[in-house]
Order: structure tokens, then C-alpha cells, then sequence
């Protein structure tokens, strides 16, 4: 997209305009033909002494005759090359025809578009002067107006609540012209197309060398913001012929209509996020009095919580010590929430503190504990499927942090939620503890753990253990890896020998010297169902 620059857009008139004002004069383009959207800001007339242009701004009409250059001893090519430097929009020139004019300053004109125009010999200049003056303030006067009168339409569309797309696409239709927003960081992030016309395909980042290709120019305001930054930018795109001052001076007044809608969306949104904190934590913590009304505050919010559901947790670990400072914790959410998105398009996900919470929406099913299994063990392959794709995308150098996900079991309705958020807390730092970060913690695998955790330190449950395992711990601690080899393999001596690498002999000895130390056999029930607690302890004890 190709900017307009100030010397195109800060005038009223163009060189266009002038030369159809002065054709009852009989003036004539005959040189620099390329130059006539030049801008025309004003007019002067050559002075009788040196400097011969006094004061010039920049966008004047330069009027003056052949007779004036040759009393100052000037020439044309000379002074039209000084008068360009200078910013002069169009040149006139009161000769008596265009060979008069020299071909080295119609060639100059042409090379750097710069308008010149031949006026008859008996011009009055005082009077083309006068009249190109009330004309250009009377242009831009008008042009003022039309402006004011378009942003006061958008202005009044806003306030009917029109909001962002409603201004823009009537400033679209308005104007011919397509209305590009960006925000701060000058990603595209709305498009309205002129009646008629399809939408541009914009690339991005969004250049002017690219639109330009394309024929196409564009006018650019930022639009502030009441934090005294820029909020984003609103541009006009299209042909570079259509521009004049008007587009400058309607965005110069469109853009504080679409700050004052940036701000409406950004509280919107403020007020729908913390609408949505408040109700997806009511829901993960119980605080209702009537499921029916909370159902439906999170109907209202697109989330049917009629089906069965679960809670998962995903959380940064605490040994990333700088993650949240580093400013790559939103990073790291969001790939956690899209992945989440697109393996559960329905699913209620909130971002907290160095963690992402999550409620699953699962299909219903029966009562039957096999079904339920069934579906616990689908619902973690497809969370193993998650952590994969996103530990899978590239990091832009930053590192993925390490972080675990629990996974509470599966709550048939909505107060049964507040059990499975507990449940997968609970699944995180007991599987932290016992199997170390980065992995997936599911309460319902947890077995035993989940009771022999809560009872670690207990002087009851170190009792038990020393008394189950206390003759081999104090005799030769590799008797407990034998132990557990043993029931890994269901007191298979042989899948024993090969796993363990053990002689079968050895196998044998080991075993009976574990029942000598223990003083019953490996046969009885109940002593199989108390080592098999006792290792579980041994294992919690480890870690």
C-alpha cells in the first residue's frame, strides 16, 4: 500500500481543478502533464525585483510573464528548476505561444512534473491571481464542510451502535473507497469494501511496495487512544487519481469516532471476560444456589453443561521461576487454548496464573463402569494428542516451558464439576510427586495413590510399612526390587528370569530367602495384598 504523501493530500485543489477554472482564460497545459494531481495551496505573482518570488510556501501557482524574466535577466529553464525546488505546484507563464516557452523548459516540466501552463499575452495576472485564491480557500472551505458533514453521519451511527464495522462500511460506501483498521501492531484487523466491490486480499505485514503493484494508494491516520498511545490505523485504499483533500480531512475526523469505538469493544470485552471468570469459576467451585440458573448463565455464554464433563489443569512448573516475567506465559496459554479449541470445539477454557484451566464436554453415555473406562481412557489419549501438537510447534526460539496437565475424573452433571476440579489439582501434585513434570496426571489412574499420598507422615502409615518391609529393608534392599519384579510379572518365575535377568536358580533363592525374612509365604493373600501397599509406599517414599 502505497502512502500519499504531504504534498498530495494537504491542499484542496489540484493542478486539474485550476486548469478547468482557467480555460475561460484560454490557458493551456503544454508541458508537465504528469503533475496535474499536484496540490494547489495558493497563488502568487512574480515580483518586479529580485528575489522574484517572495515567501513561498510550497503548493503556490507561479504566475508571471516572459517580459518580467528578461528585466530581471532570467531564464525560464532556470527559474522553473528553482521554483520546483522550492515546492511551487504549477507554473503560468503569459507568452505569446509555446515555442516561446523554450524547449529546454518544457523539457525540464515534463522530466519532473511540474505543471506549466501558457497563458495569452495580455493575461492580468493580478486577476487570475485573485481569482485561483478565492478559489482554493472556497474549495477547501467546501470541502471542510462535506467532511464534517460525513463524520457527523459516522459519528451518529456510532451512538445508534452501529460499532466498528457499521462506521466503517459506510465511510466505505461514502468515499468509493476501502476502509482498512490495524491495530497497534499494524495486523489487519478489519476490512469494509466499497458497494459493489469484493474485499481486497491484503498481505501481510501490509506494505505500501505491495499495494502499489496493484495500482493503489492510500490516506493513513492512527487513532489514538485515551492511554495516550496509538490504538491502531485507519486508511482509505484505493486509486491513486481518487484522492483528494477530503479523504485527509474525513480521516483526520473519523478517527476519534473509531477510538471512541475501540474503547466501547476493549470494555466489552473487559466486562464479558471478568462476566466470564466470575461464571467459570462458580461453575469449577459450586458457588450457586440453583444448577438451573447457573446452566443457564453458561448457555448465555455458548457452554451447555447438560452433558458429562471434566475438569483438566494444565500448569507451568514451579521450577520456571521466570516464565510469567519473561512475557512468554501468553505465548505458551494460547497455544494451550487453541489445541485445547480444536480437539474440543465446545470446550470453557480460562487462563490463570501460570496455568490454563479447562472444562471437556464429553458425549453421554450409560451407567456402566466398562463405559466409563472406556471413555476416561479416550479422553486421555486425546489430551496425549493435544501436549504432543503443542510441544510439536515451533517455539520462535523462546523454549516451551515444562508444565503438567491433571485430569479429574468425569462429572455426569454440573455438581459433580467442582469434584473433578478437585480431583485434577489433587491429580497434579500427586503425580508431580510420584512421576515428575511433564506428563499427563489423571485421578482416576492414580489408584491407590490417591490414599496412600494424603496419609504420607502419618505415624500409622509408617508403621505399617516398616513392619511389612522393615526384615528385608534391614537385610539387603535389592530384596524389594525382587519383591516388586515378582508381582510386575504375577509370581511368573520365568517372565521374572527374563525380565530380571536372572538365572532361574537365583530367581528361586532370592524368593525363598524373602519368605525365610519374612516369615510366611508368598502364596498367602493377605501377605501379597500388604506388601503390594507396602511397595506403594516405598515408591511415594522415594520421591
Amino acid at each position: 500500500m502505497s502512502s500519499l504523501s504531504p504534498s498530495q493530500s494537504q491542499s484542496s485543489a489540484s493542478v486539474r481543478n485550476i486548469l478547468t477554472l482557467l480555460a475561460s482564460r484560454d490557458a493551456q497545459l503544454v508541458a508537465g502533464g504528469g503533475g496535474l494531481e499536484r496540490r494547489v495551496t495558493w497563488a502568487c505573482r512574480m515580483r518586479s525585483r529580485l528575489p522574484a518570488f517572495e515567501s513561498v510556501q510550497g503548493g503556490e501557482l507561479a504566475l508571471l510573464t516572459l517580459a518580467q524574466l528578461r528585466r530581471l535577466d532570467e531564464t525560464l529553464p532556470h527559474l522553473l528548476k528553482s521554483l520546483y525546488q522550492a515546492g511551487v505546484a504549477v507554473v503560468a507563464v503569459a507568452a505569446p505561444s509555446e515555442e516561446a516557452l523554450s524547449a529546454e523548459a518544457r523539457e525540464f516540466a515534463d522530466q519532473m512534473h511540474l505543471p506549466l501552463i501558457l497563458l495569452p499575452l495580455n493575461a492580468l495576472l493580478e486577476e487570475i491571481e485573485r481569482e485561483v485564491i478565492t478559489f482554493v480557500v472556497s474549495f477547501r472551505g467546501e470541502t471542510e464542510r462535506k467532511a464534517t458533514e460525513i463524520a457527523s453521519q459516522l459519528m451518529q451511527l456510532s451512538l445508534q451502535g452501529a460499532g466498528i464495522q457499521g462506521v466503517c462500511e459506510h465511510l466505505a460506501t461514502n468515499r468509493g473507497k476501502w476502509v482498512v483498521i490495524q491495530d497497534a501492531d499494524q495486523h489487519v484487523r478489519f476490512q469494509a469494501a466499497p458497494a459493489n466491490l469484493s474485499p481486497l486480499i491484503l498481505p501481510s505485514p501490509l506494505t505500501d511496495e505491495q499495494l502499489r503493484r496493484q495500482g493503489l494508494v492510500r490516506v493513513v491516520e492512527p487513532i489514538p487512544s485515551s492511554r495516550h498511545e496509538i490504538a491502531g490505523y485507519l486508511s482509505l485504499i484505493g486509486n491513486e487519481s481518487d484522492f483528494d483533500y477530503l479523504e485527509r480531512i474525513i480521516l483526520g475526523q473519523a478517527t476519534p469516532i473509531i477510538a471512541i469505538e475501540f474503547a466501547r469493544e476493549r470494555d466489552r470485552t473487559e466486562v464479558e471476560s471478568r462476566y466470564q471468570v466470575e461464571a467459570f469459576t462458580d461453575v469449577i467451585q459450586g458457588h450457586y444456589q440453583q444448577p438451573e440458573e447457573m446452566m443457564a448463565r453458561a448457555r448465555l455464554l455458548g457452554y451447555d453443561l447438560t452433558t458429562p464433563q471434566t475438569v483438566v489443569v494444565f500448569e507451568i512448573s514451579p521450577e520456571e521461576h521466570d516464565f510469567s516475567a519473561s512475557g512468554l506465559y501468553a505465548q505458551w496459554s494460547k497455544r494451550v487454548r487453541e489445541e485445547l479449541l480444536r480437539e474440543w470445539s465446545g470446550c470453557w477454557v480460562q487462563n490463570e496464573a501460570r496455568r490454563v484451566i479447562a472444562i471437556l464436554p464429553l458425549p453421554a453415555f450409560d451407567d456402566q463402569a466398562e463405559t466409563e473406562r472406556e471413555h476416561e481412557n479416550s479422553l486421555y489419549s486425546r489430551l496425549e494428542r493435544v501436549v504432543f501438537r503443542i510441544s510439536s510447534q515451533k517455539s520462535n526460539g523462546t523454549g516451551h516451558p515444562i508444565y503438567s496437565c491433571g485430569i479429574g475424573r468425569i462429572a455426569r452433571g454440573l455438581q459433580g464439576l467442582p469434584l473433578s476440579f478437585r480431583e485434577a489439582q489433587q491429580a497434579l501434585e500427586i503425580g508431580r510427586r510420584l512421576f515428575g513434570e511433564g506428563n499427563l496426571h489423571s485421578f482416576a489412574r492414580l489408584g491407590i495413590y490417591r490414599l496412600l499420598f494424603h496419609l504420607n507422615g502419618h505415624s500409622e502409615l509408617d508403621d505399617f510399612y516398616y513392619e511389612t518391609l522393615g526384615p528385608l529393608l534391614n537385610n539387603d534392599s535389592t530384596y524389594v526390587e525382587t519383591l516388586e519384579g515378582f508381582f510386575r510379572c504375577n509370581g511368573n518365575l520365568s517372565e521374572m528370569a527374563r525380565t530380571m535377568h536372572f538365572h532361574r536358580n537365583s530367581l528361586l533363592y532370592r524368593i525363598n530367602r524373602i519368605e525365610a525374612l519374612l516369615g510366611r509365604s508368598l502364596e498367602d493373600p493377605e501377605l501379597r495384598l500388604a506388601l503390594q501397599i507396602a511397595l506403594k509406599i516405598h515408591h511415594l517414599k522415594k520421591h
